[in-house]
Order: C-alpha cells, then structure tokens, then sequence
C-alpha cells in the first residue's frame, strides 16, 4: 500500500492511482478470467511465406503476427534485478526468468517497449543444473506490438523447464509509466529525484522484458541497488542488505506470491517512514519526504483502523506482514487488489 508526499509534483498525476484502496473487498463475486479463452495457433514454427509476418527492425522476418503473447511459454518465476541511476537517470538491469514450454518452439516471445537488450541466453534447466553456460540467442524487435522474440537454437521441448537470462537497460521515463523518475521539492526549495514505477495495466514491459498479460501470472524475487541516501521499497518485505563497493547497497527482498506483471512495483526515493501494527500483527508504514514526515501520524491512525475494519468486515485477513503507504498531498493510496479467481491485497514494503 501506499501513502506518499506533500509536495511531490502537485502537477503531475500521483505515481499510484486514486481509490485502488480496498476498493476489491467491497465485494467477492465470481469471476471468470476472460484472458484464458484466447487461443493460439497450435504449429510455432516460421512459416514459408514471407508475407505472414511482420518485419523486424533488423530487417528480417518476424515469427510471431498477433498482438496477444502465444501460450506455448509460460513464465513460472522472474528473478529480477534493478540499478537505477538518479544522477544520470537510466537504469541497467538483468533478470532470470525460469519458463514452461507446452509446446515444441523454435521461439520465444516476450513484451518489451524503449529498452535496450544487451544479452539474451538460455538455459535448460539440467544445463543449470550443472552450471552450464547459456546459449546465446538472437533478439528480434517489432516495436509495433511491443514484442521481442528470443530465436532458440534448437527447438525447445515440451514440458521442460528453461531459463532465459536477459541483460537491458533504459532512460528513467519522462511520463508516467513503466519505470519513470518523479520529483518533489524541499522546504530549503531543493528538487529531489525518485525512480518509481506504474505498471497498470500493460507498462511493466517498460521496466522489462516479461510476459505482460493478466494470464502469465509469476513469482517475482527482487533485487534492488541503491545509493546508502535512498531507501528501496517492493511488493514484499525486504530479506536482507548487501554492502557493496563504492558505498552502494542492494536489497533483496522476499519472493512474491504469484500475480500479473501489473502488479509489480518498487521505488528508489529518500523518504522517511513511521510505522505501527494492528490488532492481527501487521506492520502498517506510511512514507514520506522527510519535510512532511510530521504530517503522516494521522494517515497511519486511519490505515490501522481502516485495515482492521475491513479485516473484520470481511473476516478475511491481511495475507502479508507489512503493509506500505505513500503520501501524496493529503490522499492515502492503498495498493490492494483482486486477481482472477484470487484475492492478493499487496504491499510495498521495505
């Protein structure tokens, strides 16, 4: 959940959207997840005509024409790890998704939108096993529909496990989505810099290369590096912090419950915290900038009484150990919300 601060660009939009709060616990009804009932072509292979497919920005053929994801790959796990700069204000990043394939594939396809690809390998999973290295593979980029494809070198077989290794980096966006920068101003009338991000609904290929669609559901483990300055905040608690040389730190949080892409988030920012628990042991914290930390003790009152009377309301509890909140003028975000089939009221905690 969040909460955030005073001053931070009253002109633009908030970082989080208005009334996510609880709003999925006015009601549990059933629900059916209409992004399982798209079907895929059964054959995955480049096709002889050439005039099937899209063009690629290389030039070459692009194996994939439709706009949804195939399901013949299915993401299972994402380890993701994220370097923002907020002197320069890019990014570098890697992650390690670990991927099911159903059916044979000489590809795979992924979303990924203004970032950079630096490397892309992949494992099998008995190659990880014995510490094998990956195998390169070819990245093409239609940017019309978002998408990269990965070319394997040899097809991948069915009901096996495989890990694809991707390496990237990009500018901090300018807007408000994906991975963007925001600022606030001080009392002394210094602007500060934050790197946040705002995935819903289909901007997590901004940050990076997934399978950004509400069916490919994943866990996420999250690594965050940061300067000693600023703090790092995620979906989930954080495990533990790394000393790094030149005086960085990298935080590493837990592994989240499985969910959409969309519902990713972290922040890199200076802000300052006061917490409290509620009745069932749930730590709730509201952030700000240190110039407003003064002005956060309400909002936490009002969170711990609210998230207690909906647990109860609903006699249905908190799932997680903390709960986090950012300030924004006077406006308490809550970051809960509802999944196909599931409830996963989720949090940015540190």
């Amino acid at each position: 959940m969040f909460h955030s601060s005073a001053m931070v660009n009253s002109h633009r939009k908030p970082m989080f959207n208005i009334h996510r709060g609880f709003y999925c616990l006015a009601a549990i009804l059933p629900q059916i997840c209409i992004c399982s009932q798209f079907s895929v072509p059964s054959s995955y292979h480049f096709t002889e005509d050439p005039g099937a497919f899209p063009v690629a920005t290389n030039g070459e053929r692009f194996p994939w024409q439709e706009l949804r994801l195939p399901s013949v790959v299915i993401p299972l796990h994402y380890d993701l790890f994220v370097h923002p700069n907020l002197t320069s204000l890019d990014f570098v990043a890697s992650e390690k998704i670990e991927v099911l394939v159903s059916n044979a594939t000489q590809f795979i396809i992924l979303h990924s939108k203004d970032l950079e690809i630096t490397n892309a390998t992949l494992q099998s999973e008995e190659d990880s096993r014995y510490m094998e290295p990956g195998k390169e593979l070819k990245v093409l980029s239609y940017p019309a529909h978002e998408q990269i494809a990965l070319l394997v070198p040899e097809k991948l077989t069915p009901h096996l496990k495989y890990y694809v290794a991707i390496d990237f980096q990009a500018k901090l966006g300018d807007g408000f989505e994906g991975f963007y920068k925001s600022t606030y101003r001080t009392l002394g009338g210094e602007t500060r810099i934050l790197a946040v991000t705002d995935f819903e609904p289909t901007q997590a290929r901004m940050a990076f290369p997934c399978f950004d669609e509400p069916l490919f559901k994943a866990n996420f483990s999250i690594k965050i590096r940061r300067e000693s300055r600023h703090i790092a905040l995620s979906n989930m608690p954080k495990v533990k912090t790394i000393e790094l040389e030149g005086g960085l730190l990298e935080d590493h949080f837990e592994t989240t419950v499985k969910m959409s892409t969309y519902l990713v988030a972290y922040i890199v920012c200076d802000f300052h915290s006061v917490s409290g628990f509620t009745s069932s042991g749930v730590k709730v914290s509201i952030y700000a900038s240190p110039d407003k930390r003064n002005q956060t003790h309400y909002a936490l009152q009002a969170s711990l009484k609210l998230l207690e009377f909906y647990e109860k309301y609903f006699d249905i509890y908190y799932p997680l150990s903390k709960l986090g909140m950012f300030k924004f003028h006077i406006i308490v975000f809550i970051f809960a919300h509802k999944t196909c089939f599931d409830l996963f009221p989720l949090s940015l905690s540190m």
